[in-house]
């Protein structure tokens, strides 16, 4: 994580601003979150019920515990304030504008293939994953 500090800092300081907004004038707000809120899962597909296996303190931890608790917000503002929000846990999505060196899979993938390396399958390959489209997203 290059800023693990601007990461979680963006999440929820950028979560509560715009929630005090859409309390102000009674809008609804759409939080864009991730399965990353499962942290590293051990139920497979995850339910919206599975609660997640998260390490607090891991590299990715400040994105993880960012959308957590940006998640956390959105349903609290909504109980307390009654705040219209949506929350979009997002899995897998790429498309065109992708960094090639972001360390994702699908980008991995592409990186591999148009350098005619061997393409990396991380575990026993029996994983299983949804992938999306950005266009098929938004």
């Amino acid at each position: 994580m290059y800023n693990p500090i601007k990461t979680i800092k963006t999440s929820t300081i950028g979560t509560l601003n715009m929630l005090g907004l859409a309390k102000r004038v009674r809008a609804r707000l759409l939080l864009a979150s991730t399965s990353e809120v499962y942290g590293d899962p051990q139920v497979h597909p995850q339910p919206e019920s599975y609660w997640g296996n998260v390490n607090p303190i891991g590299p990715r931890a400040c994105y993880d515990e960012g959308k957590r608790v940006a998640e956390t917000m959105c349903y609290a503002y909504a109980k307390q304030d009654d705040v219209q929000v949506r929350v979009a846990r997002i899995f897998n999505t790429f498309g065109p504008r992708m960094h090639m060196n972001d360390g994702r899979v699908v980008s991995n993938f592409v990186l591999q293939a148009l350098q005619g390396e061997p393409m990396t399958i991380y575990g026993s390959g029996a994983q299983t994953r949804s992938f999306q489209y950005v266009s098929d997203l938004v």
